[in-house]
């Protein structure tokens, strides 16, 4: 993993990801492959560490009373007949298997925008580089929003298709194929890796798959 600077995890919240969540009743469904992306994330976590890596989660939540909600995300919370992603809630909890350690970065957020009224930008340029590899949910709204972000900053990003979920097959190719079309990310696998086949591996990643260099195109479309 010596080609990252940083591992930012998105979102990996028990109202999302958990049946007694209420953006996972809201939905009626389940995000693609939940359990097996958790684990992934969870191994991602565990190289980035073994490396001395840092670690950035991010949590979507709001204040009490959700003073600091945009006007259609409120129409939505007060429409639902419940109370999700309240800050320090167990609903708006990072899962268990991924609980952050002590001296982790944890970012509370209330756009999908990771970096909008956050103080993302001054972690990442104070405790790692410009090398970024994402995980987390939802692929495309966080994801894809911090994912455009970042690059409008100059940060070199790299995503881990299948540490990302989404609730449709659809949605997940058609975003993570305009990210990287466009040049503002570039899309890997880590099940894929030589690293996530090592029995026994203790948690280092290929050059090959963390590396962030933007591949040249000729042509892009409009």
């Amino acid at each position: 993993m010596e080609s990252a600077d940083a591992l930012i995890v998105i979102d990996m919240q028990n109202s999302f990801l958990r049946p007694a969540g209420a953006m996972y009743q809201h939905r009626g469904g389940t995000l693609r492959d939940p359990d097996g992306t958790i684990g992934r994330v969870g191994e991602v976590i565990a190289a980035a560490t073994a490396r001395e890596i840092p670690v950035i989660y991010t949590r979507h939540c709001y204040r009490p009373g959700y003073t600091d909600a945009g006007t259609r995300t409120l129409q939505l919370f007060e429409s639902m007949g419940t109370d999700p992603l309240v800050r320090g809630t167990w609903d708006a909890g990072i899962v268990d298997e991924l609980t952050p350690d002590p001296s982790a970065a944890v970012v509370d957020k209330t756009r999908m925008d990771a970096f909008h009224n956050t103080d993302l930008e001054v972690l990442i340029r104070r405790i790692s580089g410009p090398r970024l590899v994402v995980t987390g949910i939802v692929t495309n709204a966080c994801v894809e929003t911090t994912t455009r972000s970042a690059a409008m900053r100059d940060l070199d990003v790299t995503i881990l298709k299948d540490c990302c979920s989404t609730y449709s097959s659809e949605h997940q190719a058609s975003a993570l194929e305009a990210l990287e079309f466009y040049l503002f990310a570039r899309v890997e696998s880590w099940s894929g890796s030589t690293a996530a086949r090592r029995p026994g591996w203790p948690g280092r990643i290929p050059a090959s798959t963390l590396s962030v260099h933007y591949q040249t195109r000729r042509h892009l479309r409009p």
